[in-house]
């Protein structure tokens, strides 16, 4: 029997969407994994603690770079090792576990911590809350804002384009149940979680810190890139402002906007933005970008300008890391969560007029100034914002925690 070529082009499209959505499923199991990993530093420790958090970062093969919270996760448990603490670390979906063994049990939102507030009263164990993101409520806030302001200027909705709280609204109770709460970010960020709580007593914050990659020294034309413009970041594109970087470039074609990241999900997003996207110039999409390859350092030298316009974040690691490694001037919201003021822009209200102003009041700056800007930004990351200071508070907090709670 023959089987024509017709008939077998028609199955391509079959095939193609089962291999999509395999690989779709596939993903989900692995984001949702119900890893249990016990002692990971086999110490055998009689005080236990439980982390909700990535049990992935114990894994033999290193920590990867893509996202800070693996390394955050494992600093972490190192602190609570030297603490003197058995550490065991749970995937946050996880349920049915018994917290009457802990101690303590630490973690980010999801069932694993939420577990830990039903627990008996004669058995719960000291619970403590990391907040890696704005605080739920001003976060609602913020969104609903931005949405109005991006449809009061194209007459169009793109709500698929922003980011909401996980699931539902359990970071509040997260926040707000727990004996302590850790948040990351600057006072910005902090002051928020303390407007909203009835005990402030509960509250700490820390800043971030990045990864150092581009290990030579900064070494650029300042003035012949100070209108190259970088926008670095993930999904949630109104979020995180690419709207108003992309506007600010089709309306101001002698700058140039690199772009690294977005995400390819957020449909509605592009194909309302590729067409102005294909009629510019000026506009270069690179898609994801390795921070530990020679193309990132290569974008880097070539961009003199980060641009920044997020609605809310718990202190934007890519700020960080494109600052500490390129020495760019940054341009970025209030609540992006570093405090940057004395070396950048800090735009107050993420409206597409209020970055406009911020980017052309840069031309008043000699290309000296310009300059001196961009090296004190990197100076000041690069110094400030390591691990090894992110490590250093975050031990003085929980230990500080766990002595005022016994």
């Amino acid at each position: 029997m023959r089987i024509r070529i017709s008939e077998i082009s028609r199955l391509f499209p079959i095939v193609k969407r089962r291999v999509a959505n395999f690989i779709i499923r596939w993903t989900q199991k692995l984001l949702l994994s119900e890893l249990y990993k016990k002692d990971v530093f086999k110490r055998g420790y009689a005080k236990r603690v439980l982390m909700c958090h990535i049990p992935e970062a114990f894994s033999k093969n290193g920590l990867p770079k893509y996202h800070s919270n693996f390394t955050e996760c494992h600093t972490i448990a190192k602190c609570f090792d030297k603490l003197g603490f058995s550490v065991d670390c749970v995937s946050r979906t996880k349920t049915g576990i018994d917290y009457s063994q802990y101690d303590v049990v630490f973690g980010i939102n999801g069932n694993a911590f939420m577990g830990a507030f039903s627990a008996d009263e004669k058995v719960k164990p000291l619970t403590i809350f990391y907040s890696v993101g704005a605080e739920t409520f001003f976060n609602y806030r913020m969104t609903a804002k931005r949405n109005k302001e991006f449809c009061d200027r194209h007459g169009m909705w793109l709500l698929n384009s922003n980011r909401y709280v996980p699931g539902d609204v359990r970071t509040y109770y997260e926040s707000n149940l727990s004996d302590a709460v850790i948040c990351l970010g600057d006072e910005y960020v902090f002051s928020h979680f303390v407007d909203e709580a009835s005990s402030k007593e509960r509250f700490r914050w820390l800043p971030g810190f990045f990864f150092q990659t581009v290990k030579s020294n900064v070494k650029k034309n300042f003035a012949e890139y100070r209108k190259s413009i970088l926008w670095f970041g993930s999904s949630g594109m109104v979020h995180k402002g690419l709207d108003i970087a992309i506007d600010f470039a089709v309306e101001h074609p002698e700058y140039t906007l690199h772009i690294c990241g977005g995400s390819r999900q957020e449909t509605d997003f592009w194909n309302y933005y590729m067409p102005k996207i294909r009629e510019c110039g000026n506009i270069h999409l690179h898609g994801f970008v390795d921070i530990e390859s020679e193309k990132y350092a290569q974008i880097l030298s070539q961009c003199g300008i980060l641009l920044n316009p997020s609605i809310s974040e718990g202190g934007a690691v890519s700020v960080l890391n494109v600052l500490g490694n390129g020495a760019l001037l940054p341009v970025y919201s209030l609540a992006t969560g570093i405090a940057l003021s004395e070396v950048g822009v800090c735009v107050p209200e993420v409206t597409y007029k209020d970055f406009e102003t911020a980017l052309l009041e840069l031309e008043t700056l000699t290309d000296a100034e310009f300059e001196q800007k961009a090296l004190h930004a990197h100076k000041l990351v690069s110094e400030n914002y390591t691990l090894e200071k992110y490590e250093e508070k975050m031990y003085a907090h929980l230990k500080d925690i766990i002595d005022k709670n016994r």
